[in-house]
């Protein structure tokens, strides 16, 4: 199993409060990666849980170094702070969890109830204007927004690290590593700016110095997801990334994960409806903005299942539909009453087929969200990733992923990608 999935794997226990099985998988993850951000976060939780804000907090610290634009641990910060008195700290905090603009609406709030305004008192900050403008791909537009917030707050890490990156995308080598540097006097482990460092010094001609710069930052992101994202933006570079590792759960967690399994798949089936029309406008349903809104039979089968992290951070991003379903809402829709159950996004619907093994369905579904272009980018990158770890999958997932890196214009992570597809032998589809 990869880090990853057995630090989600703790995550949705902990969600169900089983805290013994988070604690096992916790231990297990830090004994091999100390700083593993995910596998401290559980950590953290389980600390907040049992009123232990000072190994909360010290657990937090580890977590900003190696994640300086974390969103969940400095809303985490500012709560702690605001439990213990603390309210500078703790407004500090929030307003750097606004300025990171998180699309997981817990996360906001959370900040929002500490600073004690509405979403719309929310001042427009140039750190927000600028991380929106690199969102969206437009670092020309982000640079001065990004040098005046540094400018307004250098002891902010997180800005500098914003800063630092945007003229990376500009690839003003020589002023990111300057930034670079100041982000690590601050966050010593920051993987953000070690990437970037690592590519500076291979672009530099010192590519074994990189390399090994790179190689190190395994000892904390055991996957190198946060490498993967950076590096797959560039046409072309010389840096080798590690396989990804595995790690041997022992029997009793392995089989309590297989029971959570046995226990998921046994829920209902969700089918999408016939007529996949979208929900009413003004209604609960319509604040997916395009969501798949279940049939009134599946409304009446469907369990009310908490989301997981991923999912919440699924459901709360940018409209995704399947091409067939968007439809004209139909003139009755108007009067249809606002559904009180849960909507799945494609994104979901996907991940819901993966995770009862129905390949084939999974196949065509990942296959119609490639053809649909308003959906996120990294949203599809994660999906298709998340998608390859499925041996059944796992050559379609590749060739996919491929054909999505290139229409996104990333080249060589399409050439890596497609080089995978090759290589993997198909597995029966059961």
């Amino acid at each position: 199993m990869r880090p990853s999935q057995a630090a989600s794997q703790a995550r949705i226990a902990l969600e169900h409060g089983d805290t013994t099985t988070a604690r096992e998988t916790t231990d297990l993850l830090l004994a091999r990666f100390k700083s593993y951000p995910p596998a401290l976060m559980v950590r953290i939780l389980l600390a907040e849980r049992a009123s232990e804000n000072d190994a909360a907090l010290d657990d937090l610290k580890r977590v900003t170094s190696v994640e300086p634009a974390n969103a969940e641990a400095r809303a985490i910060q500012a709560r702690l702070f605001q439990h213990r008195g603390d309210t500078d700290l703790a407004r500090d905090a929030a307003q750097q969890v606004v300025d990171l603009v998180p699309n997981n609406p817990q996360i906001l709030n959370s900040a929002l109830d500490v600073l004690k305004v509405d979403a719309d008192a929310l001042q427009t900050t140039p750190a927000v204007i600028a991380r929106i403008h690199l969102n969206c791909g437009w670092p020309e537009l982000a640079e001065r927004h990004a040098r005046v917030a540094a400018q307004a707050s250098p002891h902010r890490v997180d800005i500098r690290l914003l800063f630092a990156e945007i003229l990376w995308r500009l690839n003003h080598l020589a002023q990111c590593e300057a930034e670079c540097r100041v982000v690590t006097d601050q966050a010593e482990e920051c993987i953000h700016a070690a990437v970037m460092r690592a590519h500076i010094l291979s672009e530099r001609g010192r590519t074994a110095e990189g390399q090994e710069l790179l190689d190190r930052i395994g000892d904390i992101d055991p996957e190198f997801v946060e490498a993967r994202k950076l590096l797959a933006t560039l046409e072309v570079h010389r840096l080798v990334l590690p396989d990804m590792p595995e790690i041997e759960l022992p029997e009793n967690l392995r089989v309590r994960f297989e029971n959570g399994h046995a226990m998921s798949h046994d829920r209902p089936k969700f089918h999408p409806p016939v007529d996949k029309t979208l929900a009413a406008p003004g209604s609960v349903d319509n604040d997916m903005s395009g969501a798949m809104v279940p049939s009134a039979a599946a409304e009446d089968n469907l369990e009310s299942i908490p989301p997981t992290l991923d999912e919440a951070d699924a459901l709360a991003s940018p409209p995704t539909s399947l091409d067939t379903a968007k439809s004209n809402t139909p003139p009755d829709s108007e009067h249809r009453k606002p559904s009180t159950t849960p909507t799945f996004s494609t994104l979901d619907w996907a991940r819901d087929l993966m995770s009862r093994s129905e390949w084939s369905e999974s196949e065509i579904v990942l296959k119609d969200l490639l053809e649909d272009h308003t959906l996120d980018t990294e949203a599809l990158d994660k999906l298709f990733l998340e998608a390859v770890d499925h041996e059944p999958l796992r050559r379609t997932a590749w060739k996919l992923l491929g054909d999505h890196y290139m229409r996104t214009g990333r080249p060589q992570a399409a050439t890596d990608a497609y080089l995978h597809a090759s290589n993997t032998v198909d597995e029966p589809q059961l």
